[in-house]
């Protein structure tokens, strides 16, 4: 008021104008105010945001009445939170159809990351919401995308196509070599390897070295057949290479992944990083689309996770031996996804009371898990079909403390062996359950084993395992004893009657028997050759010699005795021709107290050493899998025949000897021609001047009939001895 009106004083204050001056001051800033003239001014408004990358659309929806609105949204906001958090400040829309009274089978959610509704986008897409209505999530923004179109077709371009690289190259090597790809220092190399002469560098990253990059950084590993190498970058991820070049064929996001799983048939890849708060620990990935399908934390929800600083390991996913499942076990359960949809099977998991471990069969869909003792229930071994859930076989154990489980390589037999224990449990003592899967019923049979059994393995495409065991598990020798699943009737048993049936000689009954045992011999693991028939008996580790005796299972007789000192791994390659040994180091750490015994050894089947590298860092060594072309009954066939093909193999053999030979010698050969060609240029020279050698000596020095030849012969004694010789009487 006083500033509208100056010249007024309120309450004793006389009323008298102000100075001119000030009344001026005054009113500049009135004038414009007072003034009728428009004002500039500029507003700040916040930047509209247009893109509504946080909504979805989900259609294919239930067309419903507008009473059942209510309910169905309930649902469908339930749904979606599980992917990410729901922005509640938007409302949920589902617009009705007044004239009809129902939805119109659509509706938007809006998240508060955009993130969250790219995931809802991939993980709800295709969802089956119920039996007639499968979900289709598209974000709004390529909805809105929709209204640009044309209502006029026009036929796209193709790309110009690029060929893929053939991931399959490496098994047409004329030479029918194996690879194998080793890291060692800061480098990643894989090589060609034949058992005939040194390994052969195929490709150890020059192209990315050049590139100013490391092409793997952590770990390294081959796909299940063999097709892909995957190299591990932490800060990058998963990188899968392929093709006679290896060229990058993908990368796969995860960060500080450390572990990385191919599908069996290689269509499907698993990253684990070891982050347990994390929601995306492990992500399955489609291999051939890079697409992630599903993301898991490490461990179930609600899974125990053991005592702090005694963290117990996570579970992990296994997969199905043809791709159509991966399972993970959880607090009595075991769930099962279907791939490539990664939707939970039935979308209930099987439940498993108490289970401790479970196993793919690796032949067929059926899942093997045992669980301990509960209360007044027995433990248990059970084999499950799937998808069917339906119970094939049960076996009931007693007094039972852990159980071992382990497949035979072509599903046809399930070994089980049981740790038992006394009533008192002051003693245990094992046994083996040992199942015939592929038979009707599947029978199971019985062995015991009084002794500590330290390694038990199966015989790859045959009916034989073997098993190390002594008295205690602290003895520093043991025996190695070889059981047949089948039995070959003899000569003398033929005749008798088994079941009511009357055996004859040569005949196969599916009946145990111990084929040899094998006493005090230095040996604490087992490893089978991929061929069958011949068993390397290994002791490894820190304190060990590193022993490795090469055994024939068929002729049981020992083809060599050999060591490499402190080896902490054997494998073999896939071919079973070659055997290698290494002694690693762990990937973490800088220090490692066996630093100066670091490298591996190649050796052939029969234990003679081939090849042997010495690293002063080496962490891993993988051959090359190889996949099975032939079935069981063609292998047969093959070997049955196989006298038919020697003469091929022969000559093969002989031509690749007659290779090798000239490359080694090739050197040599190129040194006697140049010094021949030497000879031959010196012996023209030589006779060009002959003419002239007459001259200066007068007669000719090659010719033998201006020479006397004498001969002289000269005896020397070296030394005498009488030897005095008794007559006869």
């Amino acid at each position: 008021f006083d500033f509208f009106f100056p010249s007024l004083l309120i309450g004793r204050h006389s009323l008298s104008p102000l100075p001119f001056q000030y009344m001026t001051n005054m009113s500049d800033p009135l004038e414009e105010y007072m003034s009728d003239t428009e004002l500039e001014y500029t507003v700040n408004k916040p930047k509209l945001n247009e893109t509504f990358s946080n909504t979805v659309v989900l259609s294919n929806l239930p067309k419903v009445p507008a009473s059942k609105v209510e309910k169905l949204t309930s649902v469908l906001k339930k749904l979606a939170s599980k992917v990410g958090v729901i922005d509640d400040e938007v409302p949920f829309l589902m617009p009705l159809n007044e004239a009809e009274g129902k939805s119109h089978g659509f509706a938007f959610i809006t998240y508060k990351e955009s993130s969250d509704a790219s995931r809802c986008a991939e993980a709800l897409n295709s969802y089956q919401f119920d039996k007639s209505h499968k979900l289709s999530v598209v974000p709004y923004d390529k909805v809105r995308g929709f209204s640009k179109v044309s209502d006029t077709y026009v036929s796209p371009t193709p790309p110009p196509y690029k060929p893929q690289p053939d991931t399959n190259a490496w098994m047409r090597d004329p030479g029918q070599r194996d690879a194998f790809c080793i890291r060692q220092g800061h480098e990643t190399e894989v090589h060609w390897a034949d058992g005939l002469r040194d390994p052969v560098l195929d490709y150890d990253g020059k192209r990315e070295k050049e590139q100013g990059i490391q092409w793997c950084s952590y770990k390294m590993e081959w796909s299940s057949k063999g097709s892909y190498l995957a190299t591990i970058v932490p800060s990058k991820g998963v990188i899968i290479w392929g093709g006679k070049d290896y060229e990058k064929l993908g990368r796969f996001g995860h960060a500080d992944v450390e572990h990385v799983s191919f599908s069996p048939c290689e269509g499907f890849l698993m990253t684990t990083s070891n982050k347990i708060d994390a929601k995306d620990a492990v992500k399955i990935h489609d291999v051939k689309t890079g697409k992630l399908i599903r993301a898991f934390p490490l461990y179930p929800a609600d899974s125990f996770k053991g005592e702090p600083g005694e963290e117990r390991p996570p579970p992990p996913f296994l997969w199905s031996y043809n791709d159509e499942y991966i399972a993970r076990m959880g607090e009595g359960l075991i769930s099962i996804y279907e791939l490539p949809s990664m939707k939970l099977l039935d979308k209930k998991s099987l439940l498993t009371d108490g289970i401790s471990e479970f196993q793919w069969s690796p032949a067929d869909n059926i899942l093997a898990y045992w669980a301990p003792e509960k209360g007044n229930s027995p433990a248990q071994v059970n084999l499950i079909e799937v998808p069917s859930r339906k119970r094939l076989r049960q076996k009931n154990l007693f007094q039972v403390s852990k159980v071992n489980m382990s497949w035979q390589d072509e599903g046809r037999f399930l070994g089980c062996k049981v740790l038992r224990h006394t009533k008192t449990k002051k003693t245990v003592y094992n046994n083996f359950e040992l199942f015939r899967v592929h038979e009707e019923g599947i029978p199971v049979e019985m062995l015991d084993v009084k002794d500590a059994v330290f390694n038990f393995r199966w015989e790859p495409r045959g009916t034989r395992f073997a098993m190390v065991h002594a008295e205690n598990k602290s003895a520093t020798r043991a025996n190695v004893s070889f059981y047949d699943m089948s039995k070959v009737v003899k000569k003398e048993e033929a005749g008798t009657k088994k079941k009511g049936k009357k055996i004859i000689e040569g005949q196969v009954l599916p009946e145990l028997n111990l084929v040899t045992t094998l006493n005090d011999r230095q040996c604490s693991s087992l490893f089978w050759s991929p061929a069958g028939s011949v068993i390397v008996m290994a002791s490894l580790g820190d304190s060990s010699s590193g022993s490795l005796e090469f055994f024939d299972v068929d002729q049981c007789e020992t083809l060599a005795v050999r060591e490499h000192y402190r080896a902490t791994d054997v494998s073999w390659d896939p071919s079973g021709r070659m055997m290698a040994t290494s002694v690693t180091q762990p990937l973490t750490g800088s220090f490692y107290k066996f630093q100066m015994d670091n490298g591996y050894m190649l050796w052939s089947f029969q234990g003679k050493q081939l090849y042997q590298q010495a690293y002063e860092n080496f962490f891993q060594f993988k051959w090359r899998p190889r996949p099975t072309l032939l079935s069981r009954e063609k292998r047969e066939e093959v070997v049955s025949n196989l006298k038919k093909y020697e003469r091929e193999f022969d000559k093969a053999d002989k031509e690749r000897a007659r290779a090798l030979y000239k490359e080694e010698t090739r050197e040599k050969r190129q040194l006697r021609k140049a010094f021949r060609d030497r000879m031959a240029d010196l012996r023209a020279i030589y006779k060009d001047e002959r003419k002239e050698r007459v001259e200066l000596n007068g007669y000719d020095s090659d010719d033998d009939n201006n020479y006397v030849v004498k001969t002289f012969e000269t005896e020397n004694i070296l030394d005498t001895k009488d030897t005095i010789i008794e007559s006869w009487p």
